[in-house]
């Protein structure tokens, strides 16, 4: 993650005190699952609303979620900071699909925000974390996140600098659901060159549940080029989540470099989302789709039963364009039913939104980082950061 730290420290204090409650104060103050909405454009500028569940959460929220085979839903967060300033790794667990909690549990040893959660089968999960912001750890469970390994450093990238990695991994499983490879997306900065330079992005696959990384490449297609005030711009893609389509491709929904309009605001909150596919298991990769030019990322990527794929992602500054449109924040979802070659923008889900103008910075950072996974069930659990409610749960089908 690029450097934002009056945005973390921000976020710090916010989930430090929501994680603080655990599962029985949450019953009490949440009452668990509200009945909601949520709005569906109906392709002619109006919406459609429909059913959903929401909540505050009381434990961890907005970094990862899985759900394992026992039936339990894993949730990590943060919660508050050491005294040499690193953020403290937490854990929750919930039984009944997020409708309660257990009490949030440090993770002894560990700190950093909690990335690229993953189950890959019979009691085993994997994440990353950097604890400086720089250098990332690889940590392992094998009892359902109960414990954790002391964790390994992470490969770095090879250019020879940090591995850097936010969004969700593709998992490929077998017919017992167990991860027979994982693939991610990884980026880092020459030092200083932020948000001038273009990023560096890869991608790479692991066929052992993540302690070693093979096949890696750097797709130059993930570069794209923008005119500004009559100068070309070279510009790229940083963090980046990954599904496997039910024809076989892969697709990755990728946060983009800022648009040369807005690096003299020097904030990431203007990142945007784009796609691009891969037909040949990641060797090579289509040129970007630009799907959101800024304000819109933290993408995650789902693939439905019926062979839908929904993104998820944050609004940090409602864009069109390079232009601010209104002063809504929140989280949304949009749907590809081709494998990811389209997306229905106008068919775009409002998860959750709020209002917020501040007239110092109107591109001010109030919300950030979400997670979505299918359940058992087939509702989605998504989870966002509302910096002044706190962590947002959210049940929902498309």
């Amino acid at each position: 993650m690029m450097s934002e730290s009056s945005i973390w420290s921000l976020l710090s204090l916010a989930v430090a005190a929501l994680l603080a409650t655990g599962a029985s104060a949450q019953a009490a103050e949440s009452q668990g699952w509200q009945e909601s909405q949520i709005k569906q454009g109906d392709g002619q500028g109006g919406w459609i609303l429909k059913p959903a569940q929401k909540q505050v959460l009381r434990g961890g929220g907005g970094f990862g979620l899985a759900q394992v085979d026992n039936g339990e839903v894993v949730c990590m967060g943060i919660k508050g900071k050491t005294e040499d300033g690193k953020e403290i790794t937490v854990i929750a667990f919930s039984s009944d699909r997020g409708e309660t909690w257990t009490d949030t549990e440090e993770l002894a040893g560990i700190t950093g925000r909690p990335m690229m959660l993953a189950y890959l089968g019979k009691g085993n999960l994997t994440f990353t974390a950097a604890p400086d912001f720089t250098d990332s750890i690889r940590y392992f469970s094998n009892d359902y996140g109960r414990t954790w390994s002391e964790g390994i450093a992470e490969q770095p990238a090879s250019n020879g600098r940090p591995w850097h990695n936010e969004g969700n991994p593709l998992i490929d499983r077998d017919a017992q659901g167990i991860a027979t490879a994982m693939a991610e997306t990884g980026y880092n900065y020459a030092p200083g060159t932020w948000p001038v330079e273009p990023c560096d992005a890869f991608f790479r696959w692991s066929r052992d549940g993540g302690e070693t990384w093979i096949d890696e490449v750097k797709p130059e297609a993930w570069r794209w080029q923008a005119t500004y005030q009559g100068k070309l711009y070279t510009r790229s893609v940083c963090e980046g989540s990954l599904v496997r389509a039910k024809n076989g491709w892969l697709v990755a929904a990728l946060r983009t470099d800022l648009h040369p309009a807005h690096i003299v605001y020097n904030t990431d909150n203007l990142c945007g989302t784009a796609v691009s596919l891969s037909k040949d298991n990641g060797r090579t990769w289509s040129p970007l789709r630009m799907l959101y030019t800024a304000g819109r990322h933290h993408a995650t990527l789902l693939r439905m039963p019926n062979g839908d794929l929904v993104m998820t992602y944050v609004v940090r500054d409602d864009m069109r364009g390079t232009e601010l449109a209104s002063n809504r924040k929140g989280c949304e979802a949009v749907i590809s039913h081709d494998n990811g070659l389209t997306w229905n923008l106008d068919r775009s889900y409002i998860l959750d939104e709020f209002e917020f103008f501040d007239e110092e910075d109107p591109y001010k950072c109030v919300c950030g980082h979400q997670y979505s996974i299918l359940l058992d069930d087939g509702s989605i659990l998504t989870t966002y950061s509302n910096y002044r409610k706190g962590p947002i749960l959210i049940r929902w089908r498309p």
